[in-house]
């Protein structure tokens, strides 16, 4: 019989359902959408496990519903959606998949960087409109990636990643970030510079940085400023990264020739934002960890961890917290 109650906020593979079927008693939101508020607080009211998602809001007034909480397990590479201070204050163990999804992200960067470079959504709906007569040399005429400059702002995993994309063709690959990796720049010809240098120098500037005060608008007017107007801005990283009002109006002066943007400020985009009145942004719906391979491995390790947490054990990826930032 199984000891254990886990709330698991969103459908799951079967595969990983039956799994945690096994060594637990699960509740599940099996709707489409993300469980609203009311029902979250209902749901983890007894429940000694919470397996989420990066679109549910693990506010403190989730965690101090479920007064049996152990363990708060998010399949997903990020855990800014959780509040680790009112799980920390409590002593719940949080838990993430890192080293997940960073193919999928870096292959979806170069994926916005190829589309705008080549207009590929204008030429999608060029033809789907019946406008497409005849050929002429100037019809969506693009960029080629062959020697041009890629700027990557965060040489985390996902920045490496890229990285070897871009190299693979033939870009020249710069990269800004606070901790310079020397060992890269020799081993994979990558080249090191400040972020405004990197900026002027880049032809496709792509965000990597993770959720953080010193990340907050760190693409500021100035920075866009500093941009080619013929470079394009890919943000893969979070939505504040980027100053948005900044960007609606670099958009709007032709200080940069395009966006490709996966995430927002605020999510879903609302239908007026005047970001979506810009032809030459290629928007996607936070679909950078979107592939099978990513989900299920995202999947499996939060529901790994959740099984090792309530089963006594350390879990393989916790979140840790500075003694700094801990309660007193």
């Amino acid at each position: 019989m199984a000891q254990h109650t886990v709330y698991v906020t969103r459908k799951i593979h079967e595969d990983v359902y039956r799994h945690l079927a096994r060594v637990s008693n699960l509740i599940l939101w099996d709707e489409d959408s993300p469980v609203p508020l009311p029902e979250l607080c209902t749901g983890v009211q007894d429940a000694d496990g919470l397996l989420c998602m990066p679109d549910n809001r693990i506010t403190r007034e989730v965690i101090e519903a479920g007064p049996k909480l152990r363990v708060i397990s998010t399949a997903s590479t990020s855990y800014a959606h959780i509040d680790i201070s009112a799980a920390t204050e409590r002593g719940i163990t949080v838990c993430y998949a890192p080293g997940t999804a960073e193919d999928a992200i870096a292959d979806m960067t170069m994926a916005l960087v190829l589309a705008c470079a080549r207009h590929l959504i204008d030429a999608h709906q060029y033809i789907k409109d019946g406008r497409w007569q005849y050929w002429y040399p100037d019809l969506f005429a693009g960029a080629e990636m062959q020697g041009s400059a890629i700027g990557i702002i965060g040489l985390g995993n996902t920045g490496m990643r890229v990285a070897h994309r871009a190299l693979g063709f033939g870009m020249r690959v710069f990269y800004y970030d606070p901790r310079r990796d020397v060992d890269a720049e020799q081993l994979i010809g990558i080249q090191y510079g400040s972020l405004d240098n990197v900026l002027r120098e880049a032809d496709f500037v792509t965000l990597h940085v993770p959720p953080s005060p010193s990340t907050q608008h760190l693409i500021t007017a100035e920075r866009l400023h500093l941009m080619k107007p013929t470079a394009y801005l890919i943000n893969m990283a979070h939505g504040s990264a980027v100053d948005h009002d900044a960007l609606v109006q670099a958009l709007s002066e032709g200080w940069i020739a395009g966006a490709g943007l996966d995430v927002y400020d605020e999510e879903p985009i609302a239908p007026d934002d005047p970001l979506l009145a810009f032809p030459n942004v290629v928007f996607s719906p936070h679909l950078g960890a979107n592939t099978t391979h990513a989900i299920s491995r995202m999947m499996w390790m939060a529901a790994e961890q959740l099984i090792q947490v309530l089963q006594g054990h350390k879990p393989s990826h916790p979140v840790l917290v500075p003694p700094e930032d801990q309660a007193a």
